[in-house]
């Protein structure tokens, strides 16, 4: 470090540079600091004016030498410096230039290979062209040596087919001379076979007969089982009696002899408007009542002006069960119009909140307990049996019978099938078709709470017949008592009237009147019917000479030519309220274990 100064050092000191400062400034402020130096260094002269000229000039030229060196030092850094710059930008430049001519050299080879690709799948495409010409070559020709080879071959079979036809023709000429000689022999023995024949078939008739009779008594439901077959068989012969015209007859004579049809029956059967067969007896008296009935015209206006009334309440039945329900009762008890039976029982019966879409289809596929069936095809014959579409055995309404109650034997575990819910679904068959009918029982058993009279054990029916005994007491005391004294218990007389609803002892047109009611009203009515049966033979009861027999003997004369008016008068005289009837349904679940109570014991 080099220090300046003028003089002494106290006198008029002058700011100290470091000359090695010097490189990092550039000319124009060397410049600067070389005016504000000499306008310091004028002030300094004013000011010491009594110094000598000479050291100041010596001085002077000093400090100029030195200001040089500095710049010539200060000039070759800087030169020094744009060369490295310079050189830095060229390598720069050369390393850029590298680059691009490498990125064009590996642009140029990708050309290359994309043009060798190309040219090797226009090779691949030329040799697949080339393959499948030959192919097509090939093809042709084979189809050109297959038509040769079927000409060849249908030449053959021309050839060999004129062969059998000669050959045909030969032996039908050889058959007809040898059927000439053999027809000739055989007329006279098939005179003597024809005789033997007819002994055969009597003998088999005989035996058939015989057969189907042990059969019916070891299974019998296997007629029912085969009755399709049977239909099957019919059928297909009337399917070759229109295609055969001329066997026609002989075809229909021998299936009716088969199945034993009688075109006209030895006698005509009078039926009432339900298909029950009339007895002979009762036939004059339906004649005369015919006779005195009122002309046709006043029973018409009758009827429209009613089917007008159930029309009305039928579009408008939510208001009428709940607003005017005593209408609808009192309509109801005067008996529903047969041509909307069907309707307003499912309408009562809300059908249609237990109805179950293709659950009917569903149950066919399901196997049928062989026990239970074999119950059920017994039963067939029992119900309603003077009716015309239950009677014939197998025939459509025994069929129709059969599958509802085998469709709710398999759906209705718990309750099975039970002697009794037959003549129940034959009442509903008769107005309408099996799936309804079905769905009928079902309400019945849900809504109606008839289940308790199908379950295993019976819990409902001893409660019911509680009920009966304090009503009987009440309404009819001479008959309670009477009963009680000859030992005439509810179970021996009231569980058919309970179980079947009546179905297995009125005459249907007075049943169907009962069905109208309950289907409306409830169990409630049956209480009523049951009371208005023995009232209607109270004297005959009461006069009876033979004790428990005569009382039987009544019993089943209760419902047998029953004035329907005059039992329905009967029946709703008795004053029964549906709180009563419950008051004592919930006497007995307390006391029916009370061996002492006077009604527990006569049930």
């Amino acid at each position: 470090m080099r220090k300046f100064s003028f003089g002494k050092e106290n006198d008029h000191p002058i700011p100290q540079k470091n000359c090695d400062d010097f490189n990092d400034i550039d000319e124009l402020d060397f410049d600067d600091d070389m005016e504000s130096k000499e306008e310091d260094e004028q002030k300094l002269n004013l000011n010491d004016k009594r110094k000598t000229s000479d050291k100041l000039s010596e001085e002077g030229e000093t400090n100029s030498q030195i200001i040089k060196n500095s710049q010539l030092k200060f000039n070759s850094e800087s030169e020094e410096n744009d060369s490295d710059k310079n050189s830095s930008e060229n390598e720069a430049i050369k390393e850029n230039k590298n680059k691009e001519e490498k990125e064009e050299q590996k642009e140029e080879e990708k050309d290359d290979d994309d043009e060798k690709d190309k040219e090797k799948a226009e090779e691949k495409d030329e040799e697949k062209e080339e393959e499948k010409d030959e192919e097509k070559d090939e093809e042709k020709e084979e189809e050109k040596d297959e038509e040769k080879n079927e000409v060849k071959d249908e030449d053959k079979k021309e050839e060999k087919d004129d062969k059998k036809e000669k050959e045909e023709e030969e032996e039908k000429e050889k058959n007809k001379n040898k059927e000439k000689e053999e027809s000739e022999e055989s007329e006279e023995d098939e005179e003597e076979e024809e005789d033997d024949d007819e002994d055969e078939d009597k003998d088999e008739d005989k035996d058939e007969e015989k057969n189907k009779k042990e059969k019916n008594e070891k299974d019998p439901f296997e007629g029912f089982k085969n009755q399709k077959n049977k239909d099957k068989e019919i059928e297909n012969i009337l399917l070759q009696s229109i295609k055969n015209k001329e066997n026609a007859t002989s075809e229909r004579i021998q299936m009716a002899e088969k199945i034993n049809f009688k075109a006209i029956p030895d006698k005509i059967i009078a039926t009432d408007q339900y298909g029950f067969i009339i007895p002979e007896e009762n036939e004059d008296k339906d004649a005369n009542k015919k006779s005195n009935a009122n002309k046709p015209e006043t029973d018409l206006l009758q009827i429209n002006a009613r089917m007008e009334k159930w029309k009305y309440m039928i579009e408008h039945y939510d208001e009428f069960k709940t607003k005017n329900f005593s209408k609808l009762k009192s309509r109801t008890r005067k008996g529903i119009p047969d041509s909307i039976r069907s309707y307003v029982w499912q309408l009562f019966g809300e059908k249609d909140k237990y109805y179950e879409k293709d659950l009917f289809s569903k149950l066919d596929q399901i196997p049928m307990n062989e026990d239970t069936e074999i119950v059920i095809i017994k039963d067939l014959d029992r119900t309603f049996p003077a009716c015309q579409f239950f009677k014939e055995k197998y025939g459509n309404g025994q069929r129709k019978l059969y599958k509802v109650l085998s469709y709710y034997s398999k759906y209705n575990t718990d309750t099975g099938y039970v002697q009794g819910m037959g003549f129940i679904v034959a009442v509903f068959l008769t107005y309408m078709d099996e799936e309804s009918s079905f769905f009928m029982l079902h309400s019945l058993m849900k809504k109606y709470n008839m289940e308790g009279f199908y379950l295993p054990g019976f819990p409902i029916l001893k409660k019911t017949f509680y009920i009966l005994l304090n009503l009987e007491k009440k309404f009819l005391p001479k008959i309670y008592e009477l009963f009680k004294k000859e030992g005439m218990i509810p179970s021996m007389y009231a569980s058919e009237w309970f179980i079947c609803l009546f179905s297995r002892n009125l005459e249907f047109k007075s049943l169907v009147r009962i069905f109208d009611i309950f289907l409306l009203e409830g169990y409630k009515v049956i209480y009523r019917f049951a009371l208005a049966f023995l009232k209607l033979k109270e004297d005959k009861f009461m006069a009876g000479k033979d004790g428990l027999a005569s009382i039987m003997q009544t019993i089943n004369e209760c419902t047998e030519n029953v004035d329907i008016d005059k039992m329905f008068k009967i029946a709703f005289g008795f004053s029964i309220s549906r709180n009563f009837i419950d008051q004592l349904g919930n006497e007995f679940e307390k006391i029916q274990n009370d061996s002492k109570n006077e009604f527990v014991k006569q049930l």
